[in-house]
């Protein structure tokens, strides 16, 4: 009979394990651009964790990371998922000097995210919850991308487009 496992069973050698993800993650960092619900945020701490993302960096999201919300969504990701937060504009400018830069998000140009080939490594820009990635961002992306949308709405939310998109990156490692 198929059984559960726990998390002692999935994971034997915790600090073991630990120690491997400090040493071997993937080629994808996660650019959040403007977030405000810290649901999300924490929500994509965790994406990051499973899927052992390279890093997040955080641009113009107030978030406080002791905040209940956060906590709550993130867990205790936040010691795990390495992180930045980017203050200026001119931090930005440098960032985006030496990553590639993709803006999940529907545009006038924007090709399906499973249609389009993407090198690695590469910065996923993920934009706010209402207005999305912001045009100071998009034009330092070097490309759009977007996920199908067979319904009648235009979007997801921005914490399940994100799981999305690095799952549909990490199948192609």
């Amino acid at each position: 009979m198929t059984k559960q496992l726990s998390f002692d069973e999935v994971r034997p050698d915790r600090r073991g394990q630990i120690a491997g993800i400090a040493e071997d993650r993937s080629p994808i960092s996660l650019l959040l651009n403007g977030l405000q619900d810290l649901k999300n945020i924490g929500g994509l701490f965790r994406t990051a964790d499973a899927a052992r993302l390279k890093e997040i960096i955080l641009y113009q999201c107030p978030v406080d990371f002791d905040q209940h919300k956060f906590k709550k969504t993130a867990r205790s990701t936040i010691k795990y998922v390495p992180y930045r937060v980017l203050e200026t504009e001119a931090e930005l400018l440098a960032y985006a000097e030496d990553h590639l830069l993709v803006a999940i998000e529907y545009t006038n140009d924007s090709t399906i995210l499973s249609d389009t080939e993407l090198s690695t490594p590469i910065t996923l820009v993920l934009g706010n919850e209402r207005n999305g990635v912001s045009p100071e961002l998009l034009a330092l992306s070097k490309q759009a991308v977007h996920l199908p949308m067979l319904g009648v709405q235009t979007s997801l939310n921005v914490c399940t487009a994100g799981s999305i998109a690095i799952y549909e990156l990490l199948r192609r490692l």
